[in-house]
């Protein structure tokens, strides 16, 4: 396995083919002493003011090899290059990517030459080379300006090791073509290999601050899986889609992508979820995009039913009351729509934990075009953990309530792309759900803080004192979340006076806000206080508010509920073993 530098991709390269080659060599046998340097700045370039190149390949025993990736349909027509993205769109090119790769190469060896200290001068005779990758095409050589064994395609699988040895080859036939002496230096070893890379890219300690770590980790967390990317194929394939995930899997991002998708390609669509908070955060991002992207429907599924009977002249006195929202309101929709059909060419559905009952199944077979058996539609939730509406009701049990009015496609996200590791092991450690973070921690992020209280002013001297610790490491306060199983009324929340703490909402920009975890449930943010907890006995509810944090977690537990947790901990691992 290489070494890849930087260790990960950063999640502004969008490009599937240079993900795809990343791990490649990453995984890339009798590889271990190689050193691969991903999108290669070139301050010094010999043709722009500052350059690239996709990959360098520092090889012991080899040399160093710049390689142009170029994914997709590749057609030069009259001198011009042209390549075509998946998506169809077309980028022209008068350099061609084998004039890049050279271009490349010569204005890094002219900056490592320029860097070399005595002790290496020897390495002004490094072997170079270039090669170009089409991993999507057959691509045949049909120019003078490139050599066969500089191109590597489809037909070369996932074979990176042998490239590089043939583009080695094939610089060694070069030089001695050309008659340039060709001595042991030209061929570096490991040390020589780690120098090269030193100069290139050298390591320095420099701490980051905290602010810099959370943006950072969420830029990098909040970035499509391969396993995202695969849900999405399989979208477009199926016309009825069930994707089942635990929190953090991604499964709003994905509704919020398959949404602007089928709105872009014309379709009538909608998008529902359950949760009040999170409908109204749905509008507001939706509002921000052009029309062409916005679905018809953005919202709750309570508000487009309340919003349907509203269009057609149905008044309607809400009286407070749960039956009023689960029997009633369903019911007045289901008649309405009945009557005067009204369909959504295709329906997305979030938290559809929450909505597969047959109350809404009911109003939603009749604003699908097709209905459910037929029509095209994709549900997200997670029925293990985050049915807190609804604990009697087992996954096994939601699907069945499901296959009775429709036939579909399952697919089940495992990789949690949201929280980072520490906050992953956390959950794991408290409610016993192995969580597979996505990613390990790339940078140093904050471990769990569990912050135990003896009561509440207690409490709310400990969390002034954290929040003001927070503001002074620059943290925004639009970013800091605090989440109770209590109504604010009986939360510690309650007390605080001097830190203003907005009920959240995302009108509520540039504030702290306050919600309860159930009010909280399909949201997220970067920093996340959990507040009031004197159990951990409610195991939904409890893993409902840890996975909301992204990158900072802070729990005030009773001195009770941090015994109760470490003695769960210790009964699963006893149990295990």
């Amino acid at each position: 396995m290489a070494l890849m530098i930087p260790t990960v991709m950063s999640p502004d390269i969008k490009s599937n083919a240079e993900k795809h080659i990343f791990e490649w060599f990453k995984n890339a046998p009798d590889t271990d002493d190689w050193i691969v340097l991903h999108s290669m700045g070139i301050s010094s370039h010999r043709r722009v003011i500052h350059g690239e190149t996709d990959f360098l390949v520092l090889a012991p025993g080899k040399g160093i090899f710049a390689l142009e990736v170029k994914g997709g349909r590749v057609k030069r027509e009259l001198g011009k290059w042209i390549f075509i993205n998946k998506y169809g769109d077309i980028d022209h090119k008068v350099r061609g990517p084998f004039d890049q790769a050279w271009e490349g190469i010569y204005s890094i060896k002219s900056s490592i030459e320029i860097k070399l200290d005595s002790e290496h001068r020897h390495l002004k005779q490094v072997m170079f080379g270039i090669g170009v990758m089409f991993p999507d095409i057959d691509y045949q050589s049909v120019g003078v300006d490139e050599e066969s064994w500089q191109v590597f395609d489809i037909n070369d699988g996932k074979n990176v090791r042998d490239f590089i040895q043939r583009i080695t080859d094939g610089a060694l036939r070069t030089r001695k073509r050309l008659e340039y002496a060709v001595s042991e230096d030209a061929f570096p070893t490991s040390e020589d290999i780690k120098y090269i890379a030193s100069l290139l890219r050298g390591d320095f300690d420099q701490d980051v601050p905290l602010r810099i770590k959370q943006k950072y980790t969420e830029e990098h967390l909040l970035s499509l899986t391969n396993e995202q990317a695969q849900c999405i194929e399989q979208l477009e394939d199926n016309p009825r889609c069930l994707i089942r995930g635990t929190a953090g899997t991604g499964k709003t991002l994905l509704a919020i992508e398959a949404s602007k998708k089928a709105a872009l390609s014309g379709e009538y669509v909608a998008l529902f979820c359950y949760n009040k908070a999170l409908g109204e955060w749905l509008e507001d991002y939706f509002a921000g995009l052009p029309r062409e992207l916005r679905p018809m429907y953005v919202g709750t599924f309570h508000g487009y039913m309340m919003r349907l009977l509203k269009s057609r002249g149905i008044s309607i006195s809400v009286p407070v009351s749960n039956e009023f929202y689960e029997c009633m309101l369903p019911k007045m929709a289901e008649n309405s729509l009945r009557d005067n059909p009204l369909p959504f060419t295709r329906v997305i559905i979030d938290e559809a934990q929450d909505l597969i009952e047959d109350n809404y199944l009911q109003v939603l077979n009749l604003c699908l075009s097709g209905g459910l058996s037929n029509g095209k539609w994709t549900m997200f939730g997670d029925f293990s953990m985050q049915s807190i509406y609804s604990d009697s009701m087992t996954e096994l049990a939601y699907l069945e309530v499901l296959e009775s009015w429709s036939s579909f496609t399952l697919f089940k996200l495992r990789k949690n792309c949201r929280n980072t590791k520490k906050i992953c092991i956390d959950i794991e450690n408290i409610v016993g759900i192995p969580e597979n973070a996505a990613f390990e921690d790339h940078i140093n992020t904050p471990s769990v803080d569990h912050i135990i209280y003896s009561d509440m002013n207690d409490q709310k001297t400990r969390l002034v004192l954290l929040l003001n610790d927070l503001i002074s490491k620059n943290i925004k306060r639009e970013n800091i979340v605090i989440l109770s199983p209590k109504k604010r009324s009986n939360s510690v929340v309650n007390l605080l006076d001097g830190i203003i703490v907005k009920n959240y909402s995302v009108k509520e920009a540039g504030n702290i806000t306050f919600s309860t975890i159930q009010g909280y449930k399909g949201l997220e943010s970067s920093t996340v206080i959990l507040t009031d907890i004197e159990s951990y006995e409610n195991e939904k509810l409890i893993y409902v508010g840890l996975s909301r944090a992204r990158f900072d977690l802070h729990i005030f537990e009773t001195k009770e509920a941090s015994d109760e947790r470490v003695q769960l901990f210790f009964e699963r691992r006893f149990a295990n073993e």
